[in-house]
């Protein structure tokens, strides 16, 4: 890693620290007043609001990176430290960029349980009273509740998460917290800028893989920890296919499957490969039947145009078809502007949240895009036509060189009329693999949970 944590906190104010309760009959002592379970999962309106972190006002600038630690001397049992205001400290209504990090240390823990303990810790975040907690790891956005305002504090979030984590799983024998908020009092968002850097580079640390592929193991995975959210919901884990969310990848489901058989991840066996191309496995299919309600009966898991999996509303990015050019467009949830659509990202990703089968739209992960098998039953990178420049400089490594000037960015256009003719002019694959006689060819694409015409 370019930049180690310790490098980047120490450009920051020394901060508070505070000492949680680590033994095992006083993990809960004093939470008492705070709610927690399901039934408190709810999103805090605006006018409710008394704090915000991240979110669209500051592009997203919230992450939280949770990780296994293999030096049992870097994780101070129970330690918090808080650089910036706590949460009673701030005026109703205030925004703030920020981030937080959870440091674990289990002598029977590896690496491969990383994505399952943090799961657990991210479940329970869910379910606290009057905290609204959407998005990805690397571009959160937080609201709480005035209602709680007064009795929550960020040491208190983080016994929770102690004591969550102490108790489910209890090959965990160390946890430690970091907490930095912007305020402008102590630096504001230049202040958070470097954790945020280390952040993002720790992130491509945790996603990084063994690289096989999917002919290489005879299990899939599904994960529907998020039908709290999205009744309708499942999540297919393959090697190549990472869910939307970035937290689990493929050796963490298999471990989380494991460890909680009867638990929110469940084995799918492949059964029949029926389109190699497309994605579409028969195990894959009667699975998500099962888990989706009986509302979803075919999946094709490299594609985003037709039978996409479903999404829930965690995704870092998403793919969408664009009619125009017969193409497909990348952005990702810190994005802001217009799309070629007509609409922004956050109009588009409420649109498509909420479990149903959306053809032509799929959720994403940033890392996701690497895949081998990315977009593959749609064209592959053939077919992807315009994403935002920083999304464009950020997976540079994994564009096909010959690609990468002829893709669009938003500094380019975002009318789709325009990004028709910089296409033809760039000489762009998809005027010849995908359009006849130099002129697109729309697709009629069904409503979503409806079927493709019988082709």
């Amino acid at each position: 890693m370019a930049v180690p944590e310790e490098e980047a906190v120490s450009k920051l104010p020394a901060g508070r620290i505070f000492q949680l309760p680590t033994d095992l009959d006083h993990l809960w002592d004093g939470l008492d007043d705070i709610g927690l379970g399901l039934r408190w999962l709810s999103e805090v309106k605006k006018a409710d609001m008394h704090l915000e972190l991240g979110g669209p006002k500051w592009d997203y600038k919230m992450f939280s990176v949770f990780y296994i630690e293999e030096d049992p001397e870097k994780v101070p049992d129970g330690q918090v430290k808080l650089i910036g205001p706590d949460i009673p400290e701030v005026k109703p209504g205030t925004s703030l960029p920020g981030g937080f990090t959870i440091r674990i240390y289990g002598k029977e823990l590896t690496q491969a349980h990383q994505g399952y303990v943090s799961r657990q810790i991210g479940t329970a975040l869910q379910g606290l009273e009057g905290f609204m907690l959407f998005g990805s790891p690397d571009s959160l956005w937080i609201r709480i509740n005035k209602d709680v305002a007064d009795r929550l504090t960020f040491a208190k979030i983080s016994q929770f998460c102690y004591a969550t984590a102490k108790t489910l799983v209890p090959q965990v024998d160390a946890v430690s917290f970091f907490w930095v908020i912007g305020d402008p009092e102590v630096g504001g968002v230049e202040m958070v800028n470097p954790v945020f850097e280390w952040a993002s580079e720790k992130f491509k640390v945790i996603s990084a893989k063994e690289l096989y592929d999917d002919e290489d193991v005879d299990m899939f995975y599904g994960c529907t920890i998020c039908k709290s959210l999205a009744p309708n919901h499942a999540c297919v884990l393959t090697p190549s296919a990472l869910p939307y969310c970035g937290i689990i990848g493929y050796d963490s489901a298999k471990v989380t499957a494991e460890m909680d058989p009867e638990g929110y991840v469940f084995p799918i066996p492949k059964g029949e490969c029926l389109d190699p191309e497309a994605g579409h496995y028969t195990g894959v299919d009667e699975a998500i039947w099962e888990k989706c309600n009986h509302l979803v009966n075919r999946v094709h898991i490299y594609s985003s145009i037709k039978y996409p999996t479903t999404n829930c509303g965690c995704f870092e990015a998403a793919s969408f078809y664009i009619p125009d050019v017969d193409g497909i467009g990348l952005a990702m949830r810190r994005y802001t502007k217009m799309t070629p659509l007509g609409i922004k990202f956050s109009t588009l990703a409420g649109t498509i949240s909420g479990g149903a089968q959306n053809h032509g739209f799929k959720g994403l992960s940033i890392a996701g895009m690497s895949s081998p098998n990315f977009l593959r039953g749609d064209g592959g990178w053939n077919r992807v036509v315009w994403m935002p420049s920083d999304l464009k400089e950020e997976i540079a490594d994994v564009i096909p060189e010959e690609l990468y000037d002829k893709l669009v960015t938003d500094e380019e256009t975002v009318d789709a009329a325009e990004l028709k003719q910089l296409l033809i002019e760039r000489g762009h694959p998809i005027t010849e693999v995908f359009w006849k006689n130099g002129e697109p060819q729309p697709l009629q694409i069904p409503l979503p949970g409806e079927d493709w015409p019988e082709e």
